[in-house]
């Protein structure tokens, strides 16, 4: 999301017609809710998922000139967050995946119709990818294999569970790290398994309550015994008016980066009890296996990564994705101490 409250990304889209922001429509409602970025609305395109349309891009070199780039695009699920998707450009230029961030597991990259050279007739293969532009966050031995998101919200509901059930006072207190993002998933399993909605801040209830697949797993009643209202933080209980008794809070932490800290997580456990905080090992982003596998199906020319450790290799990732790796020009993201994965 970084730049997209720019100015020069503002008056580039106000003084260039036919330039607009693509993205899938839940990405579309979320933007329009958030008051940052609310004025970018008119500008803003949805793309049906797994569906390609053909894209006229006025070309910005020719001077007035009625010339267009024409390509096609398809949005698929990236399995990071609501809304986001890879995108997958065709046209002369070849064919080019974008991941932006990406949690795909194992073998589901072959159940994308968007991959096929004819989805009617799946014996002809998938499609030739000359160049991916990679999530490599955890492209890393460290961060080898991940436990799937389905067994990470599995052990954290039992968890919430067995707390609340101790009595009507205990609670449970969602430290979601960054910005607080990509836990949606677990909220709405929470209500669909416990029938209990998860209190969430007046900024996050504007933008999630738009949303129909979480609206109903959401409130901002204060009373509701599992929150998710602190925006990142993990001394909420301390200052915040929903924990009277801080001996029937279960503060649970859901994490990554700190699970691969060494000494951390040495016996490779789900869950971990830090000084009463229960970390969850729950990612939005791919293993290194899962990376590799989404590499090794696709066999595109080349790798380009959009994110990786700061400690990691062109050479390094090149040999684990047995891929050429060409670094990109611009300054790409390092995930290394970045709070958001902590």
């Amino acid at each position: 999301m970084k730049g997209l409250d720019s100015h020069d990304l503002y008056q580039t889209l106000q003084t260039k017609p036919g330039f607009f922001i693509y993205c899938s429509e839940k990405t579309k409602q979320i933007l329009t809710d958030w008051p940052t970025y609310s004025k970018l609305g008119r500008y803003l395109k949805a793309l049906e998922l797994n569906h390609t349309v053909k894209i006229d891009l006025p070309d910005d070199s020719c001077n007035g000139n009625a010339n267009k780039t024409t390509f096609c695009v398809t949005t698929i699920p990236s399995g990071h967050c609501p809304g986001s998707v890879m995108f997958l450009y065709e046209g002369s230029f070849g064919t080019i995946l974008y991941t932006g961030d990406f949690r795909i597991a194992k073998g589901d990259c072959r159940k994308f119709q968007a991959f096929m050279s004819n989805p009617s007739r799946p014996e002809y293969g998938l499609k030739t990818i000359d160049h991916v532009y990679l999530d490599c966050t955890f492209c890393t031995d460290s961060a080898k294999t991940f436990p799937s998101r389905q067994i990470s919200v599995d052990v954290t509901i039992a968890l919430v569970s067995n707390w609340i059930s101790k009595s009507p006072e205990h609670k449970v207190l969602f430290s979601l790290a960054g910005r607080g993002f990509g836990a949606e998933f677990l909220f709405v399993e929470v209500h669909r398994r416990l029938n209990i909605q998860v209190h969430i801040s007046e900024f996050k209830h504007k933008i999630y309550k738009n949303l129909t697949d979480l609206r109903n797993a959401i409130s901002r009643q204060h009373t509701t015994s599992v929150h998710a209202c602190g925006e990142g933080t993990v001394s909420t209980k301390k200052h915040s008016p929903c924990f009277k008794d801080s001996s029937k809070l279960l503060t649970i932490r859901l994490t990554t980066q700190w699970h691969l800290m060494e000494g951390k997580n040495v016996d490779h456990r789900v869950v971990v009890d830090e000084g009463g905080i229960q970390r969850v090992l729950y990612s939005m982003h791919s293993s290194l296996e899962e990376i590799q596998d989404f590499v090794k199906i696709l066999q595109p020319y080349k790798v380009t990564p959009i994110a990786k450790p700061n400690k990691v290799s062109k050479e390094k990732i090149q040999q684990l994705l047995n891929c050429e790796v060409v670094l990109p020009v611009n300054r790409f993201l390092s995930r290394e101490n970045y709070e958001d994965y902590s």
